[in-house]
């Protein structure tokens, strides 16, 4: 059975499957003003060795009022380990602006939605929450190896397993094909003073 199978089964964002909970989406607890920190520790995503296709792994944050990276606004953020797609973007590569990070535009130009592409994969992103409900909600994302296909998050063979560490968590994520190996990317988010 796949993960999408199980979470929909159970109609819930956790499910145990195997002997591990697994989450869809978590909701990480943030005070309103909180910065925290998005460190990546590992990505490698082969899609069970589909030559067709070159995924891309990222992380995906959304809040209910707006998360501010390098004073950049948005209510979803997908956080991509890799340089940008210059000849896959919509709205076309003029919009991509450079911050600290690395480079920035409004996915599919969309407003409230960005992408920021990471110069250095393993460099930790520091974002600002501005939250009335207290929480980010946390997905692995992925894309086909082509932007003009979309993003896409919570279906197929995606999960995350969620271990609490100092000052937030770390997610080990699986990704659209359903390997359930749980290490297509592994990220870190924490809380800063």
């Amino acid at each position: 059975m796949a993960l999408e199978d199980a979470f929909r089964k159970a109609q819930s964002p956790r499910i145990v499957y195997k002997g591990q909970e697994i989450w869809l989406q978590h909701q990480f607890p943030v005070a309103d003003g909180q910065r925290v920190c998005v460190a990546i520790e590992s990505f490698d995503s082969t899609w069970g060795g589909l030559a067709r296709y070159q995924p891309r792994e990222g992380v995906g944050l959304l809040i209910d009022k707006q998360i501010e990276v390098a004073r950049n606004p948005c209510r979803l953020l997908f956080i991509w380990p890799y340089p940008p797609p210059i000849e896959e973007l919509r709205p076309p590569a003029e919009e991509l602006r450079h911050i600290e990070f690395g480079s920035i535009y409004e996915e599919g130009g969309i407003k409230g939605r960005l992408c920021l592409w990471l110069n250095e994969p393993s460099r930790p992103v520091e974002v600002v929450c501005h939250t009335r409900d207290g929480h980010i909600h946390i997905m692995n994302v992925w894309n086909d190896g082509n932007m003009w296909n979309g993003i896409h998050f919570k279906h197929n063979g995606a999960g995350m397993i969620v271990e609490e560490i100092k000052n937030g968590f770390r997610y080990r994520c699986n990704d659209l094909y359903p390997d359930e190996d749980f290490d297509d990317i592994v990220f870190r988010i924490e809380r800063l003073k």
